[in-house]
């Protein structure tokens, strides 16, 4: 059984230069800690920055006209909710080690309302041998940072090679025939709906903070075993617009629909320190756990912290009506949203 905790704690002590990343840290699991954010992402700002691809034309941007897949993939329930994976192999070493989450029907009328409307169509490709990356739509909001891209791979003979861990994430081994990412930091699952032997379907969600140029997102396919070697589609993304967020704490926090971006300073926090209580408080008294380390829950899809400046963005796996919110609460400190 491949032990996604050792690997996450193996490549996140890699690092790249100061000019390509300042020091940069995505959760990853420690003994003491369950979550299971990585700091793989790493390797690969590192592998695409040195490689020259050649890289497809910018694309205006208009609304994605088709949404639905999209929308079911990113925010409905793609993955089956799940009380967490904890395994032991027979030495009793600790090989996997998933916090509980939950997954929620998409609310369509919510979606189209506050995401629908910024989602915009791509519809360019990269070809490697006679594998096909097609990148398809995306949704960027510059006040968070962060974003999402739905894309495929294709062979005609079938995409083989990657793993899927149980909450749905994807990655290339060593051994894999080809691979793909984007230069973001980020995090990329599974669509099992629209997935078939020859079309692979992909969700990534992604934040830019560390690349030098925040609107050229890059999604590369190439050689599993040489990975300079691959070609590339730039995404533009929007410098301005997106979906409505909101401020809180005297604009230490800020709320998008899609995540939550946090000034840990500002908070009182230590600069470099994870975050391990995030719960969105609803005005009809319902919750939204992002993130308890205690009660061993985890609903984000992907986490960042950057150990400089103190900033952590984490994205939701849903959408979040930002106009029901009444409070957040962050290690264990309410904070109300109508607060100047």
């Amino acid at each position: 059984m491949f032990d996604k905790k050792t690997y996450r704690e193996a490549v996140s002590s890699l690092h790249a230069s100061g000019e390509i990343l300042q020091e940069v840290k995505a959760i990853t699991h420690q003994t003491r800690k369950p979550f299971r954010l990585s700091r793989a992402i790493a390797l690969a700002a590192i592998v695409t920055v040195l490689c020259a691809a050649a890289a497809v034309a910018a694309v205006g941007f208009i609304r994605y006209e088709n949404p639905s897949n999209l929308l079911q993939a990113f925010f409905g329930e793609n993955v089956e909710s799940s009380e967490g994976v904890v395994e032991y192999n027979e030495y009793g070493k600790l090989v996997t080690n998933i916090p509980a989450w939950e997954r929620l029907p998409l609310d369509e009328s919510v979606a189209q309302e506050l995401v629908a409307p910024y989602l915009f169509a791509v519809g360019e490709q990269a070809v490697y041998g006679d594998y096909t990356l097609t990148v398809e739509a995306g949704l960027y909001d510059p006040a968070m940072g962060a974003g999402l891209l739905y894309w495929k791979v294709e062979h005609p003979d079938g995409v083989t090679g990657y793993e899927v861990f149980p909450d749905g994430e994807l990655w290339w081994p060593e051994d894999a025939p080809v691979f793909a990412m984007t230069n973001a930091a980020g995090r990329t699952y599974l669509d099992t709906a629209s997935t078939t032997d020859t079309q692979l379907w992909l969700c990534t969600w992604f934040v830019t903070d560390f690349i030098t140029d925040a609107s050229n997102l890059q999604v590369s396919i190439g050689d599993g075993q040489d990975r300079l070697d691959m070609a590339t589609v730039a995404v533009a993304l929007p410098e301005n617009g997106g979906p409505a967020s909101v401020e809180l704490a005297e604009g230490a926090i800020t709320l998008s629909p899609i995540g939550i971006r946090i000034n840990g300073p500002a908070l009182g926090l230590p600069v470099d320190s994870d975050i391990d209580q995030i719960v969105l408080h609803y005005a009809d008294g319902t919750d939204y756990v992002l993130e308890d380390e205690e009660a061993f829950v985890s609903n984000r899809t992907y986490g960042f912290l950057d150990m400089e400046q103190g900033a952590f963005i984490s994205t939701f796996n849903r959408i979040v009506d930002t106009t029901a919110l009444a409070s957040v609460t962050i290690e264990g400190t309410s904070y109300p949203l109508d607060e100047p």
